[in-house]
C-alpha cells in the first residue's frame, strides 16, 4: 500500500512537471522597453519567455523587426536562460529617430512544441541626436515635370528604398494619380527617379510601407481619397515595383496601417474609409496577397486616419481612429486573431483630418495627437495604458491643419509634433516640455501656398531629425535642414596645410557646400559676407582638431532669405587667411 501512494504522488509529479512544461510561450519581459523614446541605435532587441523556446521556431518571419525609416532589420539571433529568452542583434545600427516594430508571431513554439496562442508586438524609437527646432530651407524641388501643370502632391513616405542607408520619398500625387520616386542622394533629392501611375486609383493620398511578403524589400501600400481602392505596389529592389494592385475597401480610403493584426507572422492592412464610415481590415495570405476588406463600424462617423500601436500593453495592435463627421477618437482594442471591440472614445471639439502617435506625455503609454482642420488646432489626448483616453487639449495652429507628424527634433527624449496647414502656406513645429504640454506659440516654417504635409527623418545622416514638407499647390517639396548649417566633423586625415576650397555647386540655390582643411588645432572662423563687406552668416566659430571639414551654407535661413548676388567666404584662423567668392542665383 505504502508503494501504491509513492507510485501515484511520483505519478502526480510528473504530470505536473509535463503541464508546466507543455505551457504554450508567453512573453514576459522586453528590451528595448514598450514605446521607449530614446533606445540606443545600436540596441539588441530581448524578448523574455515564460517557458523554454525550440530554437528551431525563431527566424526572421517568426520574430520580425521593422524600422519606418530603415524598412526590414536583418540580424543574428541567440539565445540565453536556458532558451527562455531570445536576444535578436541587428546587423547595423537603426537610424536616427525611427519608429521600430517588433512583431513575434504564433510560430514561435516552446520546447514541448506548444505554440503561443496569440502573437505579440511591441514598438519603440531610436534615439535622435541633439538638434534644433530652428530648421533650414536648403533647397525646393519640382515634383512636377517640366511642362506639367498640377499634379497636387499630397504625401511623401519617407524610407529607405533602394537599400544605401539614406532615406528616399515616394511622394503620392492626387491630380496626376501616380507616385514618384526621389533618391537620396547624401545631400538632398536631386532627380525623380522614377513614376508609378494608379490606373484603379482616384485621388491618391495616404501611404504606408512595410514588406508584406517577407522578401526583405519595401512594399507600399496607398490609399485613395476619391474612390474605393486601396493600391498594392510590391517592390522587386533598388527603388522598383511592379503595377499596381488594387483591392476594394470602402467609399474615400484616407488612411491606412499596418501591422500583423492576427499574429500569423505577416502583415495585414487597415483602411480608413471616410465616405464608408467605417474602417477595412485586409488580411495578408502570407505571400503579399489579401483576402476581401472585412468592414467594420467603429461608432465613429467619417473615419479618417487610423493608426495602430498597442494601447493596453497586451502585446496585441490596438487600432486609433480619427473619426472627422463625429469630430472624435475612437480607441478599437484588437482580440489578437485580426478584429477589435470598441474601448474609447474622446471628443477633439474640432474635425481630424490626420493623427499620429507615440509617448507624448513619457508616461510609457501611446498617446495620440490630430490635426483638426478647420477648427485649426491639433490636439492632444493621452492613453492610460488600459483602454482609456483623456479629454482633449488643443494648441492654436495656422489656417486649415491637414497633416500631423511627430518625432524627437531636437533630441531632447521626448516626441515634438509637426502641423501642416493647408491655409495658411505654413508648418508649425512644437516643442514637447517632457511632460506632453506644447506652447501656443510654435516654431513656423514656410511652405509657398499650401502646407500639406511633413516627412520627419534623418535626411543627412548625421543623427538629427530633418524635415521634408510637402506644397500640393504649387507641387513643390521643400528639403529642411536641423540647424543653420550642416557641419561634418572632421576627418582622420591630417592635412599638411590650411586650405579653404571653391564652393559646390556654384553658382547655387539656395544651399552649397564649403570644404576646407584645418593642420593644427586651434580656434576656426568661417563667415560669409555680402559684396558690401557686411557680414551675413557665421558658419563656424570654434576650437577645431587637425582635419577635413565640409559645411552646408543655406542663403535661406528661417525668415532670413538672402538675395540673389555674389557673396564671399573667408576662414581665419591665428596663423592662416583666405577668402573665396560664390554666386546665389535665384
Amino acid at each position: 500500500m505504502k508503494n501504491f501512494t509513492i507510485s501515484i504522488f511520483a505519478f502526480g509529479i510528473l504530470l505536473y512537471a509535463g503541464a508546466v512544461n507543455a505551457q504554450a510561450p508567453v512573453v514576459t519581459a522586453v528590451s528595448p522597453q514598450r514605446q521607449v523614446i530614446n533606445a540606443d541605435r545600436s540596441s539588441q532587441i530581448t524578448a523574455t519567455f515564460n517557458t523554454a523556446i525550440e530554437p528551431s521556431t525563431i527566424n526572421n518571419s517568426t520574430f520580425r523587426v521593422f524600422a519606418k525609416l530603415s524598412g526590414p532589420v536583418n540580424g543574428s539571433f541567440e539565445f540565453l536562460s536556458g532558451n527562455t529568452q531570445v536576444k535578436f542583434t541587428p546587423a547595423l545600427p537603426f537610424l536616427a529617430g525611427e519608429w521600430i516594430t517588433v512583431s513575434l508571431s504564433k510560430g514561435i513554439r516552446s520546447q514541448s512544441n506548444v505554440p503561443m496562442e496569440k502573437g505579440f508586438v511591441w514598438q519603440f524609437w531610436s534615439k535622435a541626436g541633439t538638434g534644433t527646432l530652428q530648421q533650414s530651407l536648403i533647397s525646393t524641388i519640382p515634383v512636377r515635370r517640366q511642362g506639367e501643370g498640377l499634379i497636387q502632391c499630397y504625401g511623401a513616405l519617407g524610407i529607405d528604398l533602394n537599400n544605401d542607408r539614406k532615406t528616399d520619398l515616394a511622394v503620392v500625387n492626387e491630380v496626376s494619380r501616380d507616385f514618384r520616386i526621389f533618391l537620396n542622394n547624401g545631400v538632398s533629392f536631386d532627380t525623380m527617379f522614377s513614376i508609378y501611375p494608379l490606373p484603379a486609383g482616384n485621388y491618391p493620398s495616404p501611404s504606408e510601407a512595410a514588406d508584406f511578403n517577407l522578401d526583405g524589400k519595401v512594399d507600399i501600400v496607398i490609399g485613395n481619397a476619391g474612390n474605393n481602392i486601396m493600391s498594392l505596389f510590391m517592390a522587386t529592389g533598388n527603388a522598383v515595383f511592379e503595377p499596381e494592385v488594387p483591392h476594394t475597401a470602402a467609399n474615400n480610403v484616407r488612411g491606412v496601417a499596418v501591422g500583423d493584426l492576427d499574429g500569423d507572422g505577416d502583415d495585414d492592412i487597415v483602411t480608413a474609409n471616410r465616405g464608408g464610415s467605417n474602417i477595412s481590415i485586409f488580411k495578408n495570405n502570407g505571400d503579399g496577397t489579401f483576402g476581401g476588406a472585412v468592414n467594420i463600424n467603429t461608432i465613429g462617423n467619417g473615419e479618417t486616419a487610423v493608426m495602430l500601436t498597442d494601447a493596453n500593453n497586451d502585446g496585441i495592435l490596438d487600432a486609433f481612429v480619427g473619426c472627422y463627421s463625429s469630430r472624435e477618437l475612437v480607441l478599437l482594442l484588437g482580440d489578437g486573431n485580426g478584429s477589435f471591440t470598441f474601448s474609447a472614445r474622446a471628443d477633439l471639439i474640432g474635425a481630424p483630418w490626420a493623427i499620429a502617435i507615440g509617448d507624448i506625455n513619457g508616461d510609457g503609454y501611446p498617446d495620440v495627437s490630430a490635426a483638426l482642420s478647420s477648427y485649426n488646432r491639433i490636439g492632444v489626448v493621452f492613453g492610460n495604458g488600459n483602454g482609456g483616453l483623456s479629454a482633449v487639449t488643443t494648441y492654436n495652429t495656422g489656417s486649415f491643419p491637414l497633416a500631423m507628424d511627430i518625432g524627437d527634433l531636437d533630441g531632447d527624449n521626448d516626441l515634438d509634433l509637426i502641423a501642416s496647414n493647408y491655409g495658411g502656406a505654413t508648418f508649425n513645429i512644437f516643442n514637447n516640455t517632457g511632460a506632453g504640454v506644447f506652447s501656443n506659440s510654435p516654431v513656423v516654417l514656410q511652405a509657398s501656398s499650401s502646407g500639406s504635409c511633413i516627412t520627419v527623418h534623418d535626411r543627412d545622416n548625421d543623427g538629427d531629425l530633418d524635415l521634408a514638407g510637402i506644397d500640393e499647390v504649387d507641387d513643390l517639396l521643400f528639403i529642411f535642414n536641423n540647424g543653420t548649417t550642416g557641419i561634418n566633423t572632421g576627418s582622420p586625415e591630417i592635412p599638411a596645410s590650411f586650405n579653404l576650397y571653391q564652393n559646390y555647386p556654384n553658382p547655387f540655390n539656395p544651399v552649397t557646400k564649403i570644404n576646407y582643411d584645418v593642420s593644427v588645432k586651434g580656434k576656426v572662423m568661417l563667415k560669409v559676407f555680402d559684396i558690401l563687406g557686411n557680414e551675413v552668416r557665421s558658419l563656424v566659430d570654434e576650437i577645431q582638431e587637425p582635419g577635413k571639414y565640409s559645411v552646408e551654407f543655406s542663403a535661406s535661413a528661417g525668415n532670413d532669405y538672402l538675395p540673389s548676388g555674389v557673396y564671399y567666404y573667408k576662414l581665419i584662423t591665428e596663423v592662416y587667411s583666405g577668402t573665396k567668392s560664390m554666386i546665389l542665383l535665384k
